[in-house]
Formats: C-alpha cells, sequence, structure tokens
C-alpha cells in the first residue's frame, strides 16, 4: 500500500502474483463513474499483466467498467513502485475511498 485512507472497510483478498521469474506490466482499473445522488465506490478491482502473458485479477467489488490496460513496462522492465489517489474524507458528502492508480516500471 502507498497509504490507507479514513474508511478502513472491507477486507484483503488473498494476493496474486506472477509465477516465478516473472515482472509486473502492465494493469487495468475497474471504476464506478460518479453516481450522482447514489452512493459512489470509484475504483473496485485491479488486474494485472505479467511478462509471460499471465493475467491476475483482484476479486473486488463488481460495479464499474474494465478501463484500458497501462501501457506495458519496456522488455526487461517490470513494475517497482505504485502511487495511490485515495479521496480525503468529505464530511458529510459521498465518500469514494480510492480513485486512481499508478504503477511505476525500473528495469
Amino acid at each position: 500500500t502507498t497509504r490507507e485512507g479514513d474508511w478502513l472497510r472491507g477486507s484483503w483478498g488473498r494476493p496474486e502474483s506472477c509465477p516465478p521469474g516473472q515482472r509486473l506490466v502492465s494493469f487495468r482499473l475497474r471504476v464506478e463513474a460518479p453516481r450522482g445522488v447514489w452512493d459512489d465506490t470509484a475504483a473496485n478491482a485491479l488486474a494485472a499483466i505479467c511478462s509471460g502473458g499471465s493475467v491476475l485479477e483482484g476479486r473486488g467489488g463488481p460495479q464499474g467498467t474494465w478501463g484500458n490496460w497501462s501501457l506495458p513496462c519496456p522488455p526487461g522492465a517490470g513494475v517497482c513502485g505504485l502511487r495511490t489517489r485515495l479521496e480525503p474524507p468529505q464530511r458529510g458528502g459521498d465518500d469514494t475511498g480510492l480513485n486512481d492508480v499508478d504503477l511505476y516500471c525500473c528495469s
């Protein structure tokens, strides 16, 4: 994790890993668009591709639609860092939690 928000609800899913010798090279998020007066959930699941082509998919919530796959890391490189965007508490407004993720490649 890069940071955990104030809404520590839910539970961690089981860890997902690339096969031995492979690296994470691309990802996409399943995100629910804003719903107006209804409860917004924002990012609900993450899927990733390993350098050998295996696809890992988290067991997140079913809401939202999958975004596009990120540009893959260059050959020989893999994900070595991440940054998350969390919404701060809205104090009376609708809280979403995780809104975006950036992954960084290193060789």
